[in-house]
């Protein structure tokens, strides 16, 4: 009889943990990253847009999404506060990306989490040039 009770106990547990971790943030969620430069001046910045889309069928917010650039450019967000999208729904949101100070050619790559899930992805070569010839 214990080990029937401990086992009920764990179950309900697990449940009514994973049912609030469900509620924190139960809508899927995609992003679409654009207007990525081909070229860029040596420490100056660029707009980037992505595109929040609601892909799930309950409502999403985004309390959870950051983002993070995997090479040697800075994002940074232009916008602040918090929001909601419905099924179906999508925002657009702008970062402003800042070159390196060298020239050269370097990868951009953008990650935009919802949490700990990844929900877009892009990459693409920058040219870097420098007006000064360094």
């Amino acid at each position: 009889m214990f080990k029937f009770s401990s086992i009920i106990t764990v179950f309900i547990v697990v449940l009514l943990v994973s049912g609030s971790l469900l509620a924190q943030n139960p809508g899927k969620v995609k992003a679409t990253i654009s207007d990525m430069p081909d070229q860029m001046e040596a420490g100056k910045s660029a707009k980037v847009t992505v595109t929040i889309t609601n892909t799930g069928k309950t409502t999403w917010s985004n309390e959870n999404i950051y983002s993070h650039e995997l090479s040697v450019f800075e994002i940074t967000k232009e916008w602040s506060g918090e929001w909601k999208l419905e099924p179906g729904q999508s925002k657009e949101l702008q970062y402003t990306v800042t070159a390196p100070d060298r020239s050269g050619s370097f990868k951009m790559r953008i990650v935009i989490y919802d949490g700990n899930r990844k929900i877009g992805y892009r990459s693409k070569k920058v040219e870097v040039v420098s007006l000064t010839g360094k």
